[in-house]
């Protein structure tokens, strides 16, 4: 069966053999892990952030464009693309004289609700996109192409 050369059948080196094996083991192993039922990839689903911002100027609001990809500045992270958008009047609170706190709407700024689209494995605990955990709360800055908001996550949710 082994020569004295250490072939197997005279035609394989054993040592070349168990070389090729351990390498079949350890793809196997990397593409369960990557790929297999408790995967990231396996488990990603198509979900929907809609994202608020109390308060923006409104000459960076008009910027935004349908399409735009999101861009999570802090974490490296596309987040997904900008699919529709909603303005209103501006919430800033100040304090009164009687020191009591109201809401004002300030001109030239407007609040805005913002809905992303991307890829995402849903959790208990939020999305997580790109290695990167998102709950309801949030805050952040995120860029649409050339323009960036500084936005709260008000909403996450799995789209069919």
């Amino acid at each position: 069966m082994i020569d004295e050369k250490g072939r197997l059948f005279g035609k394989v080196n054993i040592v070349d053999l168990l070389i090729i094996l351990i390498v079949l083991a350890a793809a196997a192993f990397l593409g369960y892990h990557f790929l297999g039922p408790d995967s990231t990839v396996a488990n990603t689903e198509h979900v929907r952030l809609t994202l608020y911002c109390e308060e923006s100027a409104d000459y960076a609001v008009e910027q935004l464009v349908e399409g735009a990809e999101a861009w999570d500045s802090e974490n490296n992270v596309t987040l997904g693309t900008l699919t529709e958008w909603r303005v209103g009047d501006s919430k800033s609170y100040v304090t009164d004289a009687n020191g009591e706190v109201i809401q004002l709407a300030r001109d030239g700024y407007c609040s805005a609700t913002l809905v992303v689209e991307g890829e995402g494995v849903v959790g208990s605990h939020g999305v997580t996109i790109g290695g990167t955990l998102y709950a309801v709360g949030q805050s952040m800055s995120v860029y649409f192409d050339d323009c960036k908001l500084f936005l709260r996550v008000s909403g996450i949710e799995v789209i069919e």
